[in-house]
């Protein structure tokens, strides 16, 4: 009889093979979002320094458990018991790899330069981790097989086979498969752009550095049995009991300390455990995340997670200070813990709409360490500065930079906070500081936006467009449905299908190019979008004076307010917003669209460096 196995392998040696991998139908649900590749990649680039450390010097990167059932009759096919979110968004990866290595290399034949052979070459060199080819490196089956039970089966298909997202299933699933495959996309683009040399490290840092503990069982009975010890028995060691048990072991050493002090630290350092962990979500917080910003923001230091341990032991706390920071760490993770829970109900800042932009419209967690020196600080001074970091956030995405440059530039800003005494010029320095960076981000929106083509490639979403639309709305008109209606839905303006000559465009390619440019892309609310469909802009002016989103109203009719003092803001909204006698537009095409576009993108330029 077949025995339990348990190895450690690297990606290639689970991933580079003929085996097959089936997620049961008892595996319904794929719950990875861009938040958890957002970690993912952190994680990667911290591991490497950037992708810069040599390869043979890194110890590697554990990413965790996956428990299989083998068969003898099928020796090469493996139930996935344990690891689907793990195994499915690796082969995510690579074919994101091989579809980019493949753009890069058109990219650069069309320049005839020669080098784009070596591109293709490492595109063909990874097929087999995401499909099983022949051995003419033919298709012939997905590498992650899902039985037809899972709603998101046909999603990953298309993705694997077609590098495409189009698709008509609609469930939540899906569009969490579709969302990480397009922020794998996004972060791959971003480090070759970077610089080409360090992609070609992640392809060789991924395959042989990033590993998994592959456990396999004979039958599904052991392999429950093993899942259930691996994962409900005993009580499981936090990630920072280590560091609990150094610091307690000095403490006790220490002269003078009394029962009760010891008793008052392990009181706290369990609170803080627990802070994390009840947030409401699925996840509790990441322990080394809270710590590592904990770290920023009371020391100005960008400790990276594997260095935490030694960052406290080098420190050599004496028994005050161990005191002083299990009280620390558990106070700041209930505020930190309490806006995760929920940006606008939350012990920081209730109520505010920068909290509910800066943490879940634009999902940005690096910005918390500079929060933390301005917890006790009058509500006045804490929106100021939330305002200030809404609009350096903002920047930040808008211009499709990595969120890891908040936590690189944080430090020196919370570094010129702390070494400030007067609590109400650490506000001014911290905005000063936030405005200062906001502009280089800015100047990249400027020429970047007007011509970006935001869609993904089915060409049905724009995420980014989505976000820059709510948060210009939201921003001007505190408008209350962009926090509490899903409903909403990015509308098309010149539709999705149509026919290219009538919109000035000289093929279908080009017409589809400009579908998802800024000034094409409004917000609707899904019942009078689906009423829209793919009519003409003159068919569907009344659904956008139906629309309760200025940004939309505008395209219809001027928009009015009685309130005197909201005046100004109303002029400068029909300014750039509104159309001159819209009823006389019969189609929405090219020319509308880039000056549309240009027009969001100054109002955009203008609410992020604070000139409205």
């Amino acid at each position: 009889m077949a025995e339990i196995t348990s190895i450690m392998k690297n990606i290639k040696g689970i991933l580079d093979n003929k085996n097959q991998f089936v997620i049961p139908d008892f595996q319904r649900s794929f719950v990875w979002t861009e938040k958890e590749v957002e970690t993912l990649f952190a994680d990667f680039s911290e591991d490497t320094n950037d992708y810069t450390d040599p390869i043979n010097m890194l110890p590697g990167y554990l990413l965790g458990n996956i428990v299989l059932i083998s068969s003898e009759e099928k020796p090469t096919v493996f139930d996935v018991i344990d690891g689907q979110q793990r195994l499915t968004t690796l082969t995510l990866i690579f074919c994101a790899l091989n579809k980019l290595f493949r753009d890069i290399a058109d990219e650069i034949n069309r320049s005839q330069d020669a080098n784009g052979d070596m591109w293709t070459g490492h595109a063909f060199s990874f097929k087999e981790y995401f499909r099983i080819l022949d051995n003419k490196l033919r298709f012939v089956d997905y590498k992650i097989l899902h039985t037809q039970e899972l709603d998101f089966k046909e999603t990953y298909k298309n993705i694997i086979k077609q590098g495409s997202l189009s698709t008509d299933e609609d469930s939540d699933n899906a569009s969490n498969l579709e969302a990480v495959y397009e922020s794998i996309l996004q972060h791959l683009r971003a480090i070759y752009d970077s610089d080409p040399q360090k992609l070609l490290y992640f392809l060789e840092y991924i395959t042989t550095k990033v590993k998994l503990i592959e456990t396999t069982a004979p039958s599904i009975e052991r392999a429950f049995q093993l899942f259930e010890i691996l994962n409900n028995r005993g009580q499981s060691l936090e990630p920072l009991d280590l560091l609990k048990n150094y610091l307690l072991k000095n403490l006790t050493a220490a002269s003078g300390i009394t029962q009760n002090q010891i008793k008052d630290f392990s009181d706290s350092w369990n609170q803080f455990l627990k802070n994390l962990k009840n947030t409401g979500k699925s996840k509790p917080i990441e322990t080394s995340t809270f710590v590592k910003h904990f770290i920023i923001g009371t020391q100005a230091q960008n400790v990276k997670k594997k260095d935490l341990f030694n960052h406290f032991k080098a420190d050599k706390h004496n028994s005050n200070e161990i005191l002083q920071l299990a009280s620390d760490l558990n106070y700041v993770s209930k505020i930190y813990a309490s806006i995760d829970r929920d940006s606008l109900s939350n012990d920081f800042l209730s109520n505010d709409d920068g909290m509910y932009t800066i943490f879940n419209l634009l999902g940005t967690v690096q910005i918390h360490p500079l929060l933390m020196p301005f917890y006790n600080v009058a509500r006045n001074d804490k929106a100021r500065l939330v305002d200030a970091a809404v609009r350096y956030v903002a920047a930040v995405l808008f211009s499709f930079t990595q969120t890891n440059a908040i936590e690189s530039e944080l430090p020196e800003i919370i570094e010129k906070v702390l070494k400030e005494s007067d609590v109400n010029k650490r506000v001014d320095i911290a905005v000063e500081e936030l405005r200062l960076r906001t502009k280089p981000y800015v100047d990249l929106i400027k020429p970047l936006l007007p011509v970006k083509d935001f869609g993904s490639k089915n060409k049905k979403k724009a995420p980014k467009a989505f976000q820059i639309l709510k948060f210009i709305e939201l921003y001007l008109n505190q408008a209350d449905s962009i926090k509490t209606n899903k409903k909403i839905e990015l509308e098309h303006i010149m539709p999705q299908v149509a026919d290219n000559n009538d919109y000035s465009f000289s093929d279908e390619d080009s017409r589809k190019e400009y579908l998802n440019h800024l000034g094409n892309l409004t917000l609707l609310d899904k019942r009078l979008n689906s009423s829209a469909n793919n009519a003409k802009f003159s068919d569907k002016l009344d659904h956008y004076k139906a629309c309760e989103f200025i940004i939309t109203r505008a395209l219809a009719e001027e928009i009015e307010n009685p309130i005197q003092s909201q005046h100004s803001l109303v002029n400068f909204q029909n300014k750039y917003f509104s159309i001159q006698n819209p009823e006389r537009i019969s189609h929405w095409d090219k020319e509308y669209i880039d000056e549309r576009s240009q027009k969001l993108v100054e109002v955009l330029e203008q609410l992020l460096l604070n000139k409205i």
